[in-house]
């Protein structure tokens, strides 16, 4: 009897050490999750019912100088479809067939520009969900709403819009899909336009929906800031349009057109051939733009440096005359070449013409090569021509939007200069530019000798604070009266040519044709760059053609002179700029 009391008492005692261990490995599991998990299971029951939301901020629109936009914000619906889900839903592989070929006929009936091919592939991807179209047009979202497609639905997408399409895109740049701004103004000045985002913190109940009396904040979304650019839509269409057009009437590679306002030095129209539409950027991506160099997508006027050939005898001729070193009247003998001490190559005029005595004028006129050479060489010397390139910004960038060429040049302080590069830097050869810096040189003799800042914004409209950009003089590059002097000499080689001239107003211009040093005689850079009226300047222009071909149409004079003029004349007509000279 007392064995089976002990046995009964062994058993009552393991039972109670089972109870006893099971409470306490209760006990050590509640301490576990209620204790030492604690903070990490109240962050999962909070996100179960409290939403955190990030506010997108409206990317800044961008207009012209007369207010029309150039670049907005609109939303357009990305097309998804569900293979997994519809392979789930049709087991059967010949009832999963006729179901597809059916889905896929209507999709692309309301998607022409997606292939039957591309949608069968997207159904058998094997994927949850994946995007067959973007930013498709409203009446194909609303077509698609209307067939009610199984497997198919509609995202509502923010995106970047360019209404004007190809119109000042170089400039403008474009809107990744990520909406990162890159090139142009739209890079230069996307932490501006992008603004700030926000988010919005909720209790929510079961279906996500906010509730009214539970907790909530919110951090407004910043908007990204407006511009208004110096561009003027017609001018820059216009511009544009005729470029485009001369490119391809010439059989160039490449052009550039630029307009300034020659007193403050703001930039009327930028254009470059060929270009892209920034709503479609991504089908430009192997294109490539000024003489094959870059990416379409850089602006030309301010990444294309090239040899400025004879628009630079200006510059000789404003170094000289800022000095006092010679006077528009001022000769020398020209036989048609000139040679130097050291055996350095020989410099000759375009075919060898000799013109004998010549003046200072003339030498512009005739577009003489050994007249400018004369003038760097035997009257103003290294010393005297080098800081003049430097005043007039050769080899300086001016930032406007982006990256920039610089281009560049020898001085006397290179180890391999020799005589001839300086000749040869006169009328504009073993030298770089870019059309924009070129256009700049212009805008100081128009103004009197003053540079200003080249600006492309206007203005910065910034959540109801406005900055308004004011005209900046960045130096004095010649004197008033040799800006004079020089702007006749340019009036006399216009009239002497008559190639840019036309009824009733002045023009002061100098044409270029640059043959690039080991390549053929036929491949140049044709350019003309002047301003009007001459009496009262408003305008610079600024016209390059890469390598034109039709009709031996290959120099300034032929090439680029006709689209300098055509312009010219449409400034005058679009700004009612009154005639300075009498009209027959």
């Amino acid at each position: 009897m007392n064995v089976e009391l002990r046995r009964a008492r062994h058993r009552q005692m393991f039972i109670f050490l089972l109870v006893c261990a099971g409470m306490l490995g209760l006990l050590a599991r509640l301490y576990y999750w209620q204790v030492l998990q604690s903070s990490h299971l109240s962050q999962l029951a909070n996100a179960e019912h409290i939403q955190n939301q990030i506010l997108n901020a409206p990317r800044g629109l961008i207009y012209d100088a007369q207010g029309h936009i150039l670049a907005t914000n609109i939303v357009r619906d990305d097309v998804y479809i569900e293979p997994i889900q519809f392979v789930q839903d049709h087991p059967d592989a010949e009832n999963r067939q006729a179901q597809l070929a059916l889905l896929v006929q209507r999709l692309h009936q309301v998607l022409p520009g997606v292939s039957e091919d591309s949608l069968n592939q997207a159904f058998a991807s094997n994927q949850a969900t994946v995007r067959i179209a973007s930013l498709i047009e409203p009446t194909q979202s609303q077509r698609l709403r209307s067939l009610r497609l199984s497997y198919t639905f509609l995202e509502p997408h923010t995106a970047r819009n360019y209404p004007n399409g190809e119109l000042a895109a170089q400039v403008l740049g474009f809107v990744q899909d990520g909406g990162n701004g890159v090139y142009g103004v739209e890079g230069m000045y996307n932490k501006l336009l992008a603004g700030k985002s926000g988010n919005f913190t909720a209790e929510t109940d079961l279906s996500g929906n906010p509730l009214t009396v539970g907790a909530s904040s919110q951090q407004a979304a910043v908007n990204g800031a407006d511009l208004t650019l110096t561009i003027d839509s017609s001018l820059q269409y216009i511009a544009q349009t005729m470029l485009a057009n001369e490119v391809k009437r010439l059989e160039a590679q490449s052009g550039s057109v630029i307009v300034l306002n020659a007193r403050t030095g703001g930039i009327v129209a930028m254009a470059g051939a060929p270009t892209f539409d920034p709503n479609h950027y991504s089908q430009y991506y192997k294109d490539r733009g000024c003489l094959g160099s870059r990416f379409v997508y850089f602006n030309p006027s301010l990444t294309c440096a090239y040899e400025p050939g004879s628009t630079m005898k200006a510059v000789t001729m404003a170094a000289a005359l800022d000095q006092s070193l010679i006077t528009p009247h001022t000769t020398l003998h020209d036989p048609g070449y000139i040679t130097f001490k050291d055996g350095t190559p020989t410099v000759t005029n375009w075919r060898t013409k000799s013109y004998g005595i010549e003046t200072m004028t003339q030498v512009l006129e005739h577009s003489a090569n050994v007249g400018a050479a004369y003038v760097a060489h035997d009257i103003l010397g290294p010393d005297r021509f080098y800081p003049y390139l430097q005043r007039f910004g050769f080899g300086q960038a001016y930032n406007i939007d982006g990256p920039e060429e610089k281009g560049g040049y020898r001085t006397n302080k290179s180890p391999d200069w020799s005589p001839s590069d300086l000749a040869r830097q006169s009328f504009g050869q073993a030298i770089l530019a870019t059309p924009l810096q070129m256009a700049m040189v212009f805008q100081a003799i128009a103004n009197g000798g003053v540079m200003m800042q080249p600006y492309l914004v206007a203005s910065v409209e910034n959540n109801g604070q406005v900055e308004t950009t004011q005209p900046h003089a960045l130096r004095r590059v010649i004197s008033e009266q040799a800006a004079k002097l020089l702007s006749g000499m340019l009036v006399s080689a216009a009239n002497y040519n008559q190639q840019a001239t036309f009824q009733g107003y002045s023009v002061a211009v100098k044409t270029g044709t640059a043959t690039t040093q080991g390549i053929s005689d036929d491949e140049t850079e044709a350019s003309m760059a002047g301003f009007l009226p001459a009496t009262n300047p408003q305008f610079v222009i600024l016209v390059k053609l890469d390598r034109p071909h039709a009709n031996d149409n290959i120099y300034g004079g032929t090439a680029a002179a006709p689209l300098w003029k055509a312009v010219a004349q449409q400034l005058m007509w679009h700004y009612g700029v009154p005639p300075d000279q009498p009209q027959a």
